[in-house]
C-alpha cells in the first residue's frame, strides 16, 4: 500500500509540475502579446493623441488614469462600431503595413548613421 501511494504522489507530482510549466509558458505568451500590442498603440498615435507619455504609471498616477480610461473608452466605441464587411479590413491592412515599412525604414535609417 506504501508503494502505490508514493508512487502515486510522484506522479501527481510530474502532471503538477508539467500543468505548472505549461501555465508558466502560457503566462509569458500573453506577456508577450499585452507588450506587442502596447508597441501597436504606441506606433498607431493614439498614445500621443491622448497625451500619454511611455513610461507614465496608468494605475497609481490619477491624471495619467484618467487618460487610460479615455484611451479604453476610445478602443470600446471604435470596437462597437467596427463595420461588418470586410472592405475597412483591407483598407486598415494598407495603413498597417505602410506604417510597419516607414517604421521599419525610419529605424533603418537611424542605425546607419
Amino acid at each position: 500500500m506504501t508503494r502505490a501511494l508514493t508512487a502515486t504522489t510522484k506522479k501527481m507530482a510530474y502532471y503538477e509540475s508539467k500543468e505548472k510549466s505549461a501555465s508558466k509558458s502560457q503566462r509569458k505568451a500573453e506577456t508577450r502579446t499585452k507588450i506587442q500590442l502596447g508597441g501597436l498603440l504606441i506606433k498607431s498615435g493614439l498614445t500621443n493623441w491622448f497625451s500619454i507619455q511611455v513610461g507614465s504609471d496608468l494605475q497609481l498616477d490619477e491624471k495619467e488614469k484618467e487618460k487610460a480610461t479615455l484611451l479604453l473608452g476610445a478602443l470600446i466605441d471604435m470596437s462597437n462600431n467596427l463595420p461588418s464587411h470586410g472592405s475597412k479590413k483591407e483598407e486598415w491592412a494598407i495603413l498597417g503595413r505602410s506604417a510597419f515599412m516607414e517604421h521599419f525604414l525610419t529605424a533603418k535609417e537611424k542605425s546607419m548613421r
